[in-house]
């Protein structure tokens, strides 16, 4: 099993990238954590081992298309894969936290 996840992580380096793009070091297999992955995509983080740049990459496998963005966060990686498998907030949710927060003087209106 470790072995297909390490050649499924050196396929997408080999896929959507082979370099940093802030410094230009060499991607490894340990510089990928594959975040969330389905039947249609894959989402793959990327964090550089020399400068620590991130980013996130989204692999459509039919297509065999790719999407990547750099990634500015505090986040650990467990918390992104936490969050990623999160249904979307309604824009109720939204309002009722909103209004919580206004209620408890939390939020200046």
């Amino acid at each position: 099993m470790n072995n297909n996840k390490d050649n499924q992580k050196q396929f997408f380096i080999d896929t959507i990238a082979k370099f940093c793009d802030k410094c230009g070091s060499a991607y490894s297999i340990g510089d990928l954590e594959i975040i969330q992955e389905n039947p249609i995509s894959s989402i793959i983080h990327f964090s550089c081992s020399n400068c620590k740049a991130s980013h996130i990459a989204t692999f459509l496998k039919p297509m065999g298309m790719s999407s990547r963005v750099p990634v500015n966060t505090d986040l650990e990686i467990d918390e992104i894969k936490k969050f990623a498998k999160m249904n979307e907030t309604s824009t109720d949710e939204i309002l009722d936290l909103y209004l919580y927060l206004k209620d408890n003087n939390k939020v200046k209106v």
